[in-house]
């Protein structure tokens, strides 16, 4: 009885083409690029890079400004614009099996690779990014920051803050002792002997994150121990 011949490989040839096409249109390397700019969240840019290497391509990871919306926004069309290479790849999967492994079995397992490489990574991106000062240092409660400020003198200085939880993220409580100079940062304000919040930004620079030894308790309760004392100008 005469074996059955192998179905023409053209077919399944131009199915794993279309993938590549697909693949490779912009889309991916558009949006992770716009996450990689709107982010100084570590994890997340090693995560853009490696899933940027799945395709041998480089992404642009020169920071603009911090978006979440943008975050989410481009992870929401990456998993869009894995639903048609996966479908392709399904209908490959039923055609192998008429297929002669010579034409298919590398492309077969080089794809396979990249597909579930390409869906992890974007599913390790399904985060909220991390909150970091402009050095990509990550803020946490309790952490020690400060911002550049400067004089009536036009003399630089550096006011510090702590940081404290919000229902919108983070707030510096910044502190004043004595009668202050009039600040030329917007994010300070003239004050005396007081303590004052801001919604957190990127230019206050982390300086040193909070001892393990000591618990933000004890901050929050130095906090409210110079609110009961506080005198405002």
């Amino acid at each position: 009885m005469a074996r059955k011949s192998k179905s023409h490989p053209g077919k399944v040839l131009h199915l794993f083409a279309e993938i590549q096409e697909h693949l490779h249109n912009g889309v991916i390397h558009h949006e992770l690029s716009q996450i990689a700019r709107h982010t100084r969240d570590k994890e997340i840019l090693d995560t853009c890079t490696r899933a940027a290497g799945c395709l041998d391509i480089d992404i642009d990871t020169d920071f603009h400004r911090a978006n979440t919306n943008q975050h989410f926004h481009s992870l929401k069309t990456l998993v869009n614009h894995m639903k048609k290479p996966k479908e392709i790849f399904d209908r490959i999967i039923e055609l192998i099996p008429e297929s002669d492994p010579k034409w298919t079995e590398a492309l077969f397992k080089t794809t396979e690779f990249q597909l579930l490489a390409l869906s992890n990574y974007f599913a390790l991106l399904d985060k909220m990014p991390d909150v970091t000062d402009n050095n990509g240092e990550t803020i946490k409660v309790g952490s020690l920051v400060a911002v550049n400020c400067k004089d009536e003198q036009d003399r630089a200085y550096q006011h510090y803050g702590i940081i404290i939880p919000s229902q919108q993220g983070f707030r510096v409580a910044h502190f004043f002792t004595g009668a202050t100079v009039k600040a030329r940062n917007p994010l300070v304000e003239k004050g005396f002997g007081y303590v004052h919040e801001v919604n957190y930004s990127m230019e206050w620079i982390v300086k040193e994150h909070l001892p393990d030894n000591i618990s933000f308790n004890q901050v929050e309760q130095r906090i409210k121990e110079w609110r009961a004392h506080e005198t405002r100008v």
